[in-house]
Parts: C-alpha cells; structure tokens; sequence
C-alpha cells in the first residue's frame, strides 16, 4: 500500500514539473491530419493553449487580439486608435515543441496594404527560433499573398520548418499594420508540447507613440526597433503604436500606469498636430503616468525626422522638470541625433519620415545602451 502511494506521489510531481510534455491527443482526441505537399500535419489553434499570447496584457482567450482594454472608447481617445487597436503591432506567440515539421496558416483583416511598406513587414509574420537562454534566430517570413478587404477569407499556409529533431521553442512575430482574425500551427501528428521557457527580463517592456513606434515602415514584424530591442534583452514586447493617433490622451497615460513594466519608452511627438498641442500635452501625460508608477524608468525620445528645435526643447523640458523634482528614472534621447551615424535621411527612411531597417537598427542602437542601465539596476 505504501509502495503504490509512493508510486503515486512520484508520477504526480513528474506531471507538474518541467519533464511534463503535452501531446497533441490531449487537446484534440478527434483531430484530423491535413497534407501540405508531402507533409502530414495537424492544425492548431495558436491563440489557444498550449500557445502563449504576449504583448496583449488585457486580453481574455476567445476574444478578438486586441491592443487595448474595453475601457477605451471613442469617447476618451480618438477613432484611430480604435481602429488601429486591431492591428497586432507588438504581440507575439509563444511555443515549444519537438515537432519534426512546422506551418503557419492564418487569415489577416484591417489590414493597411501600402505603397512605402512591404505587404512582409505590415501583413506578415515572423518565425524565430528562441534558445534557451533568450538568443532569437530568425528561420522564415509567411506572408499573406492576397490582401485580405473582408470579403475575400483564402488562409495563407506555409511550411516553415522540416526535419527538425528534439525540442525547440518557436515565437510568431504577428503583424504591424493588420489583425489576425485566425490563426493555426501546423505539427506532426506525434507532437509533444511544453511550456516556454521564462523570459530573462522579468517584466515586458512598453512603447507609445506614432507610426513609426508601431513599426512603419520595417520589412518584417521583427525589424522594427522595439522588436530589436526586446529580443536583445528577452522582454515581452507591448507597442501601443498608433499611426497618426497618438494624441497624449490622459487615459492612455492611466491604463499604462496599471501595468507592472520594466521600462516605459515614451515615443509621443509625432502625432501631436503642432508644438503647442504637444506642449500641453506631453508633460501632463508623464506625469498622468507617474501617478501610478512613481518608480519605472521611462525613456522619453523626440523625433527621429521632421524634428524641429521647438518640439525637442518641449520634449527635454518634461525630462528636465522631472530630473528637477527628484526623479531618478528618467531619460532623454535626442531623436535628431539617431540618424547621423547612418548618413541621416538619405539612407535612414522610406519617405524623408518612416525608417527604413537601417532607420530602426540605429533606433535601437541609441536606446540599447539605457536599457542595458536600467536593467542591470
């Protein structure tokens, strides 16, 4: 009798630790295999468990992937940001297995198919390989080969991966400028799960600010400098990036404020209509946001382009009163500076305004060196 419970005790605490892999029957005991090419695979639901949903810090499974809570409204912000809440700037899906084989197939909606950004950066997704302790290596871009105007619902299917051995944790980089209205993970039919592994940096890192903070105009979803930023230190990524609707609304601020971050990048300049919307609202959302978190390093950045002396001052004067009063945590980067080492404009943007990769990385570069401070505090 002593010995059977023992027996127990042991096969339970091996079901609970990290030995424990899910298998595919576990989820599904009536699931089918489907073919891609030669390649039998079994499709799953990513937004669902045994998949990790991040940079969604309010969302609910089941509900639509969405970047902000129900609690904005077009009553407190503006109709930009409803409607670009749909797009999927920032999130990303997390998973290990041992899958032999892997595919992506999913459906995009609102999607924004411009000229000066490429349908892999605002449509796509980014496949990466994540080691165990927190390297990214990229291994392939699906992209959506129709645009998706809601009428039309043909999924884009891919094969990824082939003839992988043992066990290996993957990330899906969703899109900049689209919503995913599904999406599914192809594995082979004998695939074990199991959870990812920790993040080195405990707490997600969060970005506000305009088009270029939400990723225009980058050729994949990873390229965009807080994407680069996240992966060189393992965070969480949380953009609340709106393309030309990010106006310093103080509800923003508050919701911000609710989050448990490791660092806030405050990148609010350019969606401000002139200095002096700017002026009045830059300091007062800093401050909205110290209300609740007295204590998070915020990095606040002026423009990268169409910077003007007055709007950087504007910018500096929040920094400076802070520093003024006390504050510890905060920081300044001039965005009129980034580009220069990268031959300013004329190889740093798409359109004189959005960065092209090269834009982005020496973004990133800039911020690399205050993120790196602040975590080793």
């Amino acid at each position: 009798m002593k010995r059977n419970l023992f027996i127990s005790v042991i096969l339970s605490i091996c079901t609970f630790s990290t030995c424990f892999a899910l298998d595919i029957s576990e989820i599904d005991s009536n699931f089918k295999s489907e073919k891609i090419g030669n390649t039998e695979l079994v499709f799953l639901n990513a937004l669902k468990a045994p998949f990790v949903i991040e940079g969604l810090p309010w969302h609910k499974e089941g509900e639509p992937l969405r970047r902000v809570p129900n609690t904005i409204t077009k009553e407190n912000t503006n109709g930009g940001v409803m409607g670009l809440a749909n797009h999927t700037s920032g999130v990303a899906i997390r998973f290990s297995t041992n899958s032999a084989n892997l595919a992506i197939r999913y459906v995009n909606w609102a999607s924004s198919d411009m000229r000066h950004m490429p349908r892999t950066g605002s449509c796509g997704i980014d496949v990466y390989k994540r080691s165990e302790d927190g390297k990214y290596t990229f291994v392939k871009n699906v992209t959506s080969s129709i645009f998706q105007n809601g009428k039309d619902k043909t999924p884009t299917v891919e094969l990824v991966v082939r003839g992988a051995k043992g066990f290996r944790e993957y990330v899906l980089f969703l899109p900049r400028y689209s919503g995913i209205e599904s999406l599914e993970v192809g594995v082979s039919k004998d695939a074990k799960f199991t959870k990812p592994s920790p993040h080195k940096t405990k707490k997600p890192i969060l970005f506000y600010g305009s088009s270029i903070t939400q990723g225009g105009c980058s050729s994949r979803p990873a390229t965009v400098y807080s994407g680069i930023l996240c992966r060189r230190f393992d965070a969480e990524e949380i953009n609340l990036g709106f393309s030309g609707s990010a106006k310093g609304e103080p509800i923003l601020a508050q919701i911000i404020g609710d989050l448990d971050l490791s660092i806030f990048v405050y990148d609010y300049d350019y969606n401000a209509p002139t200095a002096e919307h700017l002026e009045k609202t830059h300091e007062p959302f800093f401050k909205e946001f110290r209300k609740k978190q007295p204590n998070t390093p915020v990095i606040m950045m002026s423009r990268v382009s169409h910077f003007t002396d007055k709007r950087t001052s504007i910018i500096k004067k929040t920094y400076e009163n802070a520093v003024n009063a006390g504050d510890k945590n905060v920081y300044f980067i001039d965005g009129s500076k980034i580009f220069n080492a990268c031959g300013g404009f004329t190889e740093a943007t798409v359109d004189a305004c959005h960065p092209t990769d090269l834009g982005f990385y020496y973004m990133y570069k800039a911020l690399e060196p205050i993120v790196e401070e602040i975590l080793k505090k």
